[in-house]
């Protein structure tokens, strides 16, 4: 099969989802010569793809970690009344610190207005089929699209499609999902309902905590503007009216709680409650048994919230994922592999290049328990981690960076970084990498960190650089 020059860049970056768009902005204002190649005809990946929202926090506790470019796309959804900022969680158990709460609609109109601002060449409608590598190097990638199959040539490729699918098909070695089954966290199709009584549903979760694992209200520390919903929170539960439906067969969702939360609309309420296990995402076939599966699920479990609960006597479901949610895939093994204890224990590294902060969060891909019932993890790191520059970087794979969820991290590391405040930093990191590795004409391997952690300071990234010689720094990734 013959591919058809489309383009040549500095930087291809291979995805427009969370991480894929904060590497494409930060590789342009670097001064790279960028090309984003998303799959859809927007941008925002599972965000907006596949409704996943809020964004997960930008804070360990009360301490913002993520900053630079991902805050300021908050800032433009909220000038846009696309976004509620960050709201605090009371209590974060299951939830993390803050939330921001966004609109889809308004996210893919702003993307597109900040890529072209930043003078990125966008390619839409494109899907990914394939890396061009040559002598150990990948040179780009192939797409195909309404123009038949193209090839778009980079100096440097940055894998931003959440499975590590570029570099899977350049030969860079791989684990997937845990160890031992190689089963990865379940899928989730996210749907709203909307024509919501919220009043009566907010009031059964305050009366009734013991039909709930958890709950949170969410808190803004500014007023928020009066057009937009201006109460807040989130429940796992619902647990007596789940044990009903299921005697009754009323009930055939793959999860024991019903997960739900507010959004920016009066009477609209999202779901986060579907699973699916044993699947790959990575597979067409499976992917496909997956999304059949999920969508059967959502309409069961929306007719349960009608029969079942009180509020949804009236309620519709408004809207689906444009395709079911993937929590995790590939694991691309890179020159440094974050581990749960780096996680956990909050490790510092010289190269650092982003921050994460998010609990190890694990939900189990084999049955429907939460976490009180022993189904899932949920470990609160002893603070704010680094994640070193060698974790972006593939061990045997030249000319290419990873970013965002498919980055060389374990299954439990994963578990914490896979949010997307930590996959938009971790886009930031690989763009500016990116960059800095065709200024200088070097392999990306090559590169000294301080000149990718240079850029990223000027770019407003949050990295905490710590003297190297004050003890704080327990390790580096690669150099």
């Amino acid at each position: 099969m013959r591919f058809k020059l489309h383009s040549q860049s500095d930087v291809v970056v291979a995805g427009g989802g969370p991480s894929g768009l904060i590497a494409a902005l930060a590789a342009a204002r670097a001064g790279a010569k960028t090309t984003l190649v998303e799959r859809y005809g927007f941008l925002g990946g599972m965000a907006t793809a596949a409704s996943v929202g809020p964004f997960s926090p930008f804070h360990y506790e009360d301490q913002q970690i993520t900053m630079g470019i991902p805050q300021e796309l908050v800032q433009r959804l909220s000038r846009e009344g696309g976004s509620t900022g960050h709201l605090k969680c009371v209590p974060e158990y299951g939830s993390g610190s803050y939330m921001a709460y966004f609109d889809r609609e308004v996210y893919k109109s702003v993307a597109l207005d900040m890529l072209e601002e930043a003078g990125v060449k966008l390619l839409l409608h494109s899907a990914i089929g394939g890396a061009i590598v040559e002598d150990g190097a990948v040179r780009g990638i192939e797409v195909c699209n309404k123009s038949g199959f193209e090839s778009i040539l980079g100096t440097v490729t940055v894998d931003a499609t959440g499975d590590g699918d570029v570099a899977a098909a350049a030969g860079a070695e791989f684990s997937w999902g845990r160890p031992g089954d190689e089963l990865g966290q379940p899928m989730t199709m996210f749907f709203e309902m909307a024509n919501v009584d919220v009043d009566a549903i907010f009031d059964y979760v305050e009366k009734n905590p013991d039909d709930f694992e958890w709950a949170s209200r969410l808190y803004s520390a500014t007023p928020l503007p009066p057009e937009i919903n201006q109460r807040y929170f989130v429940a796992q539960g619902l647990m007596s009216f789940v044990e009903k439906a299921k005697a009754a067969g009323d009930y055939r969702v793959g999860r024991d709680t019903v997960l739900f939360q507010s959004t920016m609309r009066p009477d609209v309420i999202v779901f986060n409650s579907t699973r699916i296990g044993m699947l790959k995402g990575t597979d067409a076939d499976e992917f496909t048994r997956a999304e059949i599966e999920a969508r059967r699920q959502v309409m069961s479990l929306a007719a349960f919230m009608k029969k079942y609960v009180p509020g949804f006597e009236h309620a519709y479901m408004s809207s689906t994922g444009i395709q079911v949610g993937v929590r995790e895939s590939r694991h691309i093994l890179g020159t440094y592999v974050l581990t749960q204890e780096d996680v956990v224990e909050g490790r510092r590294f010289r190269d650092v290049v982003a921050r994460g902060f998010f609990p190890v969060d694990i939900h189990d891909p084999k049955g429907g328990k939460g976490y009180h019932a022993g189904g899932g993890t949920w470990i609160k790191p002893k603070g704010p981690y680094d994640i070193p520059l060698g974790c972006l970087i593939p061990k045997t794979m030249d000319g290419l960076l990873m970013t965002g969820r498919n980055i060389s991290a374990s299954h439990a590391a994963h578990g914490s970084l896979r949010v997307q405040g930590t996959a938009f930093a971790i886009g930031q990191a690989s763009g500016a990498a990116a960059a800095v590795a065709v200024s200088q004409g070097k392999k990306p391997r090559e590169l000294d960190y301080r000149d990718v952690q240079a850029v990223l300071l000027s770019q407003n990234a949050n990295l905490d650089i710590q003297d190297e010689g004050n003890g704080q720094k327990t390790g580096t990734g690669s150099r």
